[in-house]
Formats: C-alpha cells, sequence, structure tokens
C-alpha cells in the first residue's frame, strides 16, 4: 500500500511540475500543507480502482469455473455491497490485498487446468504480494497447495515433476514477501516490536471474545449488513453447491474462504473490514446458489424463463443492499465531525485555543491555536508542528505503542498543557460504553471536563449523520459570542441545558 501512495505522489508531483502548478519539490509540499487533498485524494482514487479491479476479478473467477450468467451475479452483487462500496473508498490495506488474492486464485485455476511453471510462479508470487499487503491474506495460497496436491494426486501426471513445480510455485510467496518488504529481515527488531504492538487484548471499539463469539458477532453484524439474511442462507447454500459442482472451485475457493474466517475470529480484536476479502467469496457462493435456486424453481414455474426467476432473486437480495449503500454514502457525507466543525466556525471567537481530539485539516485555516493529544508529550500545538513538517519518528516516539492518540491516552501529568477555551472530543463516549476496560482513561476525560459546561453535541443517525459522538466543552477562559451563523438547534446542539456536564 505504501509503496502504491508513493508511485501516485510521485505521479502527482510530476504532473504538476510539467503543468507549472508546482516550481519545485519544496513548492509542492507547501501546496499539500495548504490543500491536503491533492495527495489525499489521487491515492483514494486509486483504491476505488481496486475496488472495480475486484469486480472484474471475481467475474473472471466466477466465468472460469460457473459460466457468463453466474459471473454476471456475482460482479453485480460485488459491486452492490454496501461494505465493499463503503471501504473501496478509504486508503486501507484491506482491499488492494483483495485483488492480490483474488489474482492467486485466478492464477491457481490456471494451474489446476494446464500445470504450466508461470502459472504456479504467478500464483505463489501474488500470494506473497497479498501477505505483504495484509497477513491474513497469506491464507490464500491454500488455493495454490489445493490444486497442486490434486494434481500431484493424478494418475496421469509426473509426480516427480508436478511436486517440484508446487514447490517452486510454494518458494515463490515467501520470496516476493521478503523482495517487496525487505526490511523483515533488514530491521527485524522493528518488526518484533511492532508485531507486538498489534497482539492487544482489547481495542478501543473493536474488543472482541472468543472464537464463536467473534464468528457470530461477524456473521450477524457485517456480513448480515453487507448481504442480508437471505444472502447469508444462500451463501452457505452455495459453498455446498460449488464443492459439488466444480472441484477447482472445491480447491480454490472453499479452503481459502474458511480458513480465512478462521483466522480473523481467531484474534481478540474485531474489525467490520477484515472481512472485505471474504466479500467476493460470498459474492460467488451467493451467485452459484441463486443459479441453481432458478433451475429448481423452474420446475414448479414452467411459464417463467429461468433468468427472470434469477433476476428476480437478485432484485429481492440487491435492493437491500443499493439501500444501505446510499443510507451511508448521506451518513459519511454528514459525519458528525465536520457538523461539529461547522458549529465551532459559527461559534469560536478568534483567537480561542481549541482542544481537537481530531485534528480536522479542514479547521486549520481558522485563526484559532490548535492543541491535539500526542500521547507522551501531552498536548502539543498541532499548527506550530505542522507549518514545521515534524518528524514522524518524533510521533511515533511520543505515540509509543498506543493504538490510539487522543486525550485519554496522553500522560496525565501533561493534562495541564491540555487546557483550552474549547474541547471538542470524539472519543469521549466511545471510553464510556467500554468502561470496564478504560477506567484510567475516562478518568483523565472526567478530570478535563471538571469545570466546563457542554455546549453543543453531535450524534449519529442511521441514513442521515454518521461517525462518532462528538461532544464540544466550553471553559471559563471563554465566552460564546452572539451566533455568527446557524442555530444551535440546526447545528446540532444538543437540547439539554447549558450547564455543567460530567457523564
Amino acid at each position: 500500500m505504501l509503496y502504491a501512495i508513493v508511485i501516485i505522489e510521485i505521479g502527482v508531483y510530476v504532473i504538476g511540475l510539467m503543468t507549472g502548478r508546482f516550481a519545485n519539490a519544496e513548492a509542492f509540499a507547501a501546496a499539500v500543507y495548504q490543500d491536503p487533498g491533492i495527495a489525499f485524494l489521487p491515492a483514494r482514487y486509486f483504491f476505488v480502482g481496486c475496488g472495480v479491479l475486484c469486480v472484474f476479478l471475481t467475474f473472471l473467477i466466477v466465468k472460469r469455473l460457473f459460466g457468463d450468467r453466474t459471473a454476471l451475479i456475482a460482479g453485480l452483487l460485488l459491486a452492490i455491497n454496501p461494505l465493499h462500496v463503503k471501504w473501496s473508498q478509504v486508503v486501507r490495506t484491506d482491499i488492494q490485498a483483495t485483488v492480490f488474492m483474488l489474482l492467486c486464485v485466478l492464477a491457481s485455476i490456471s494451474v489446476a487446468r494446464r500445470g504450466r511453471w508461470r502459472d504456479y510462479v504467478i500464483a505463489g508470487a501474488m500470494a506473497g504480494l497479498a501477505c505483504a499487503t495484509k497477513w491474513p491474506c497469506a491464507v490464500v495460497v491454500l488455493s495454490l497447495l489445493a490444486v497442486g496436491g490434486s494434481r500431484i494426486a493424478r494418475a496421469d501426471c509426473d509426480r516427480r515433476q508436478e511436486m517440484l513445480r508446487l514447490a517452486t510455485g510454494l518458494l515463490a510467496a515467501p520470496i516476493t514477501l521478503v523482495l517487496v518488504s525487505p526490511f523483515l529481515l533488514l530491521d527485524s527488531a522493528t518488526v518484533a516490536t511492532n508485531v507486538g504492538g498489534e497482539a492487544q487484548l482489547h481495542h478501543l471499539g473493536a474488543t472482541g471474545g472468543s472464537f464463536l463469539w467473534n464468528l457470530g458477532w461477524y456473521i450477524a453484524d457485517p456480513l448480515r449488513h453487507a448481504i442480508g439474511v437471505l444472502g447469508l442462507v444462500l451463501a452457505a447454500l452455495g459453498v455446498v453447491l460449488a464443492s459439488r459442482r466444480s472441484p477447482e472451485a472445491l480447491a480454490t475457493l472453499v479452503p481459502v474462504s474458511l480458513v480465512f474466517l478462521i483466522a480473523i475470529c481467531s484474534q481478540r480484536i474485531i474489525w467490520a473490514r477484515w472481512i472485505l476479502p471474504l466479500l467476493p467469496f460470498v459474492s460467488i457462493f451467493v451467485a452459484v446458489a441463486v443459479v441453481a435456486a432458478g433451475g429448481w424453481l423452474r420446475g414448479t414455474l414452467p411459464r417463467m424463463p429461468q433468468w427472470g426467476l434469477e433476476a428476480a432473486m437478485v432484485v429481492l437480495l440487491g435492493v437491500p443492499m443499493v439501500a444501505t449503500a446510499h443510507a451511508e454514502a448521506i451518513e459519511r457525507q454528514h459525519d458528525t465531525r465536520s457538523r461539529a466543525a461547522d458549529w465551532a466556525k459559527a461559534h469560536f471567537p478568534p483567537g480561542s485555543i481549541v482542544m481537537l481530539e481530531h485534528l480536522g485539516i479542514d479547521m486549520l485555516p481558522q485563526p484559532w491555536t490548535f492543541l491535539t493529544p500526542a500521547g507522551a508529550a501531552g498536548c502539543v500545538n498541532a499548527g506550530y508542528y505542522l507549518k514545521g513538517k515534524i518528524s514522524a519518528d518524533v510521533i511515533g516516539g511520543w505515540r509509543g505503542k498506543s493504538s490510539v492518540v487522543d486525550l485519554g491516552t496522553i500522560d496525565p501529568s501533561t493534562l495541564a498543557g491540555c487546557r483550552a477555551d474549547f474541547a471538542i472530543l470524539s472519543d469521549f463516549d466511545r471510553y464510556r460504553d467500554e468502561a470496564a476496560y478504560y477506567e484510567a482513561e475516562l478518568r483523565v476525560y472526567r478530570q478535563y471536563i471538571k469545570g466546563g459546561r457542554q455546549v453543543a453535541y453531535f450524534a449519529p443517525s442511521p441514513g442521515r449523520s454518521g461517525g462518532p459522538i462528538v461532544r464540544i466543552f466550553q471553559f471559563a477562559s471563554a465566552a460564546v459570542p452572539a451566533v455568527r451563523g446557524p442555530s444551535a438547534a440546526t447545528a446540532g446542539q444538543s437540547p439539554r441545558p447549558e450547564k455543567q456536564v460530567v457523564p
């Protein structure tokens, strides 16, 4: 992912240089600090492209295994999947790793049918790239192992030759991993530190439970949200049907999807986006079941063509998916943090000191001094350090091994340095919802807001607004002038009286 972003940013710089927008590298850097969208948006477009590529690769895989009609249904279901749509717009490793997984599966199908050296090496290399992008995706190598093993078991093959080819393909995976991620060997101490930081027992907003609890959550929450109850039933049926109808599908699709699900359910942390690599496989299984169900229904409804029955089922599945994707698009356009920023712009006087947990880039031009939590350093002047182009190593030192950096995770002895006229808090309610795990962090928040009064409150609303609960506190040193914009009611202010609030 990082390599891709670097190439993209180099491309943006070169284009800007050729068109005269940037005079040199320093001008490019200055422009990015003034308008971060110059760097952010091209990277996000790339990941949108990865999402589209996932749809195309899913179509190609299913076309080879089950034919055109099933392929069209599988591709369509993935294209309108709300979870796939949502995370294809964000710079994250999951969607790019999914591309490499699907390329590995595609090459493994070629191995099953032709057994060429090239196919073995490509499949192994794609597995290595998938692992380098997101480590659980390494399970896709099972598709190569399964088809290679099936070829070795055939009576009409040169077993020694097939074993050599399989060994070469499997060896291509770790070689590719090390070639693209040489620091695994060159800086193993940092790798060990990073891996240790990932071994968390709980994470704010993503603490899981036992294997069975996690499995139930993934099925009942993100998967049901993505494809609905009917989709879940059809996916389970499709696993059985695909296994029976195509030995290649049994080798390339079923083991990978099941082992990947087991891998993520075995973690102590749960994230909805972790199932993104599963969504193409789920779409394939649902499509197989839809086509099979169309054939069964054709026997009881002879006047209806099979394609019509299949189309009806796709509509039945797809309408809720499209509606969910549309509602989530509206929520993303009206994030609580953006609403809080708009309220602040209308109400905070010039010269205010603002403690902001999420450093909204769009707020930097405001005539305020921004303090933002920075771990061991307490709260720092965000604008000052951004203008100075602070080193990532310095920030890493402040952050330490903490997976979250906010007011609750700073050194409590530095809390006095976070005092401001206003505070915009976006993580407080997340800690309060998991108070059993975060008593220390909650104490920091309650100590900080003691003596302040809540002047605005923004909560997500399904289909209307997304994001965390955001609270704005005013402290004694600040005075809010007359409203210079939307009223408190329309801006999302809490209807409760403006008094000291210490929930």
